[in-house]
């Protein structure tokens, strides 16, 4: 089976949906490539896959070599499409009518991908040859734990740790009152924000929430492309996961907390989908975010168990190997088959 994908590696979605597991797939031969010219399809192609869509004009070219070379189409979804109104992307996918594009590309896939049966039951109606495919991290590479334990960065505090995009703020301000009520352990701990784009009013506005007006100590780490931003969790005792609870929010993939895990960090984390039924400690208020973080900011041994236990937990039931073996044979199958 020859597989063509269409990722580029600093994409975050991309990377973790399409480039990774192809890459480090047992079987098929790959080829991995940004732009969509026909002398790629000449030599083959059993099966074309992509995260989410593609712009119009790749989509004219697309269809085109589709019709020509009688391939096969994957596609992706990782996440929702009709954003919440408080998403600073909201008008702007509004304008470009992207909602009406990734229906359009789901309704065209042979096959679709996605995280977990929530988002797979918003797809179904659209395209009912959907699978779920949950998100996973390799323990190689950048995400090789002993490399991670080899060079991790010591220090004399605490570090609570956040990494995203300016698209989380509102997700930030949920911990603006539980981190200004932190002053008794403030001297014990570091708070650490990572993904800062310099310039943005959003990353300005989200630094001075984390770090409760600049008050606790801080360390704030630049944005890197996906092939390199793992290395921040270096600076990482304890993870926070703040996230709004909306209809959007609820169809994401449990990534962040996947992330900790693969190091065995601790992972505070806003009850609500998509991180219920994990081994976490859960915050309904922001008493409970006061109640967690300092318990573990006091406690060596508390960040250890629950860490433990969490790396325990997403070893059983996010394992990349066994998850892309799934995903390798659903690929395989639709590549010569009409439908799965």
């Amino acid at each position: 089976m020859k597989i063509i994908a269409f990722a580029h590696p600093h994409n975050g979605p991309a990377y973790h949906r399409v480039f990774l597991p192809l890459m480090t797939m047992d079987g098929p031969d790959v080829f991995i490539t940004n732009t969509l010219k026909e002398e790629t399809f000449e030599k083959g192609c059993d099966l074309f896959m992509y995260n989410r869509v593609l712009d119009d004009a790749g989509m004219e070219r697309f269809n085109k070599m589709r019709e020509k070379y009688g391939f096969k189409v994957c596609v992706d979804i990782d996440d929702y499409w009709h954003l919440d109104p408080h998403h600073i992307l909201y008008d702007e996918y509004r304008e470009e009518k992207t909602p009406e594009r990734h229906i359009r590309h789901i309704r065209e896939a042979d096959v679709v991908l996605t995280t977990h049966v929530r988002l797979a039951a918003e797809i179904r109606p659209f395209n009912s040859n959907v699978h779920v495919c949950p998100n996973a991290i390799p323990q190689f590479g950048q995400f090789d734990p002993a490399i991670h334990a080899a060079n991790k960065l010591q220090s004399p505090y605490v570090r609570i740790f956040w990494q995203g995009s300016s698209t989380h703020e509102a997700d930030l301000d949920i911990l603006q009152r539980p981190l200004g009520a932190l002053g008794p352990i403030s001297p014990k701990m570091k708070m650490v924000i990572a993904g800062f784009h310099e310039g943005s009013p959003h990353w300005d506005r989200m630094a001075r929430t984390y770090t409760a007006g600049l008050k606790h100590q801080y360390l704030i780490l630049p944005g890197e492309p996906a092939t390199d931003y793992y290395k921040h969790y270096l600076h990482a005792d304890v993870c926070l996961v703040p996230l709004v609870k909306s209809r959007f929010n609820s169809f994401k993939s449990n990534l962040k907390v996947l992330e900790a895990a693969n190091l065995s960090l601790p992972v505070i984390a806003s009850e609500v989908d998509p991180y219920l039924n994990m081994p976490l400690l859960y915050c309904k208020s922001g008493s409970d975010w006061v109640k967690h973080i300092t318990r573990l900011v006091k406690s060596s041994k508390r960040r250890k168990e629950a860490g433990q236990e969490l790396a325990e937990y997403c070893r059983e039931h996010y394992n990349f190997q066994k998850i892309n073996n799934e995903r390798r044979q659903i690929l395989e199958y639709v590549a010569t088959k009409a439908g799965v």
